[in-house]
């Protein structure tokens, strides 16, 4: 790839960052830059990291299952969250990936995410392809980088080998503290609740962060060894007794100082603006980690800018991931 190419990709896909601001957001005129910086950084440290083996993504490396879902939008919903795609109580067929965030062993504490990309959807999107909506959380409210800055410092410190350095540092603590506490041995990805971190539209003029929480009639036990897959073992112990089912779940700001838009690290208070159930996320019995299933999850680019627009990402942080993740998918793909 010639030098102007990156250059070109960002112009190609950032056409959003001439459209008016939403209240709470506020650029501050670099964050395409960060982006190109974030995404040269990060694609040495996979370079570093699978020298020699196939390429896999920068975060969620590890694929604990791939399933095929249907996300049904609940009939009982406030008039003010019928936005988008709940604005009717549809059913659509998605695709779920559950993934480890930094290690390939279950034995290791870590965070996990939960990738959803809803399909049959109707609506041209902000960005993407037609027909689909993905959903992107974490098993932690919260990130550990406050602003785009933060984050491509960290990313460096990884490629530099001094993250311990980087966290070490009293500037940092927060972001130490929050890895430290976000980091668990869970039962099993069926039992975790999942956020968004980021906010995101709802409508034309409200934020929201998702949340997805477990409303399944079993719950794993952790067992009493910790073997490498022992998650994948307690998913399918669970797919083999009974469906697996979750609610998504909105997060209304209320005021952008308690809930800003801008710190992708404060968590947004459930006491203030308690999460509310907006749709279903079911996973029925059906063999476990499929061959193509997997192929498909490996291969498909999940993007929170592929979105409807009363869904649209909001604030730096977003912005920067949106060239990010795309660039990176092209890199990933391209070189597997």
């Amino acid at each position: 790839m010639n030098v102007t190419a990156p250059l070109l990709v960002l112009l190609l896909i950032s056409f959003f960052s001439t459209a008016q601001s939403f209240p709470g957001e506020s650029f501050t005129g670099n964050e395409d830059d960060l982006a190109l910086q974030m995404e040269k950084a990060i694609k040495q440290v996979v370079q570093q990291r699978y020298a020699d083996q196939s390429m896999k993504r920068f975060n969620q490396a590890k694929s604990l299952g791939c399933f095929n879902a249907t996300f049904t939008v609940n009939e009982a919903i406030s008039p003010e969250l019928k936005q988008g795609l709940f604005a009717r109580p549809v059913s659509y067929p998605a695709l779920v990936r559950f993934a480890s965030a930094s290690t390939t062993d279950d034995a290791k504490k870590d965070l996990r995410g939960l990738s959803i990309r809803v399909s049959d959807v109707v609506g041209k999107p902000v960005w993407g392809k037609s027909g689909y909506q993905d959903f992107l959380l974490n098993s932690h409210p919260v990130l550990f980088a406050s602003t785009p800055e933060e984050f491509l410092a960290f990313i460096e410190a990884q490629r530099d080998d001094r993250v311990l350095w980087h966290l070490l540092t009293p500037t940092n603590w927060d972001s130490l503290y929050t890895l430290l506490v976000a980091r668990e041995h869970h039962t099993s990805p069926f039992d975790i609740v999942y956020w968004s971190t980021t906010p995101y539209q709802l409508g034309s003029q409200q934020a929201v962060k998702y949340a997805v929480k477990p409303c399944s009639n079993f719950e794993s036990e952790l067992p009493d060894e910790l073997t490498n897959n022992y998650l994948r073992a307690a998913m399918r112990q669970h797919l083999a007794l009974t469906d697996v089912c979750f609610n998504f779940m909105v997060q209304r700001q209320t005021n952008n100082d308690d809930m800003p838009i801008e710190d992708a690290a404060a968590k947004w208070s459930e006491q203030a603006s308690p999460l509310v159930s907006v749709a279903q996320l079911l996973i029925k019995q059906q063999p476990f980690i499929s061959a193509d299933a997997i192929r498909q999850c490996e291969t498909t680019e999940f993007n929170p800018w592929q979105s409807l627009p009363e869904h649209k990402p909001l604030g730096r942080m977003n912005y920067v991931r949106k060239h990010v993740y795309y660039a990176l998918s092209r890199f990933r793909n391209n070189q597997q």
